[in-house]
């Protein structure tokens, strides 16, 4: 098992030496390296093909083989690229589709492998996203498809990495200290004090602009009462 791993290990560790040119339809953004290039294995025409043979019998097994150029055309026409920023996914036969997900996206990756897999040394890759209800894009039938996993997880653990970086300098700036939040409190108080003084300041001369009306009113009052006197 130690032995599979290891070679597992090698033919990864060979795709990362760059030897594969970049699709014409892949787009790299500057920075951005090839890590994995790859497309199902051939092999998973075996199993289509035993299946079909074995059920012969029946009308369903001339149906499955069928099938078999279509599933060829399929292998042909899908590509699979792991760079240092994302999953690509490239597929379709009459028209081309392309799927990406980048590193940071990711929130769960998951290895399963079937029947004939398990017979024929292929397995899938499902990649699933934070806030997607299931898998966003998968890799099928690849061969080392566990070697492939266990790249795609480095990756996206060295880039979180940096991101906790960028986080661990954003913590670095140290919050208030007590002596400034205290500062802070004492300006705020005194501003308040300031407005108090200002409102006291205006309402005592709206009072002493109301009294001398009143003195007048009164003034008017007595000049009447005295003015009534000579007439009497």
């Amino acid at each position: 098992m130690s032995e599979s791993t290891d070679a597992d290990a090698e033919s990864v560790a060979e795709m990362d030496a760059g030897d594969d040119a970049p699709p014409e339809w892949l787009s790299l953004d500057p920075g951005e390296d090839i890590v994995w290039i790859g497309r199902p294995a051939f092999e998973t025409l075996y199993g289509t093909l035993l299946s079909g043979l074995l059920l012969t019998v029946f009308l369903i097994g001339f149906l499955i083989l069928l099938g078999v150029p279509f599933a060829y055309l399929r292998i042909q026409n899908t590509d699979y690229v792991v760079t240092t920023e994302s999953l690509y996914v490239k597929s379709g036969i009459f028209s081309t589709n392309i799927e990406t997900v980048d590193l940071d996206r990711i929130q769960n990756t998951e290895y399963n492998r079937s029947f004939w897999g398990k017979q024929f040394g292929y397995g899938s890759i499902s990649i699933s996203t934070a806030g997607s209800s299931g898998a966003e894009i998968s890799f099928d039938g690849i061969p080392d498809a566990p070697a492939v996993r266990d790249r795609i997880t480095e990756l996206q653990r060295r880039h979180s990495g940096r991101g906790d970086d960028g986080a661990g300098d954003r913590e670095g700036e140290r919050p208030a200290s007590a002596d400034q939040i205290t500062e802070l409190i004492e300006e705020v108080r005194a501003t308040r004090e300031a407005f108090e003084r200002i409102e006291r300041h205006l309402a005592d001369g709206e009072a002493s602009s109301v009294q001398p009306s009143s003195t007048d009113s009164d003034g008017t009052d007595a000049s009447a009462d005295t003015g009534d006197d000579p007439d009497r």
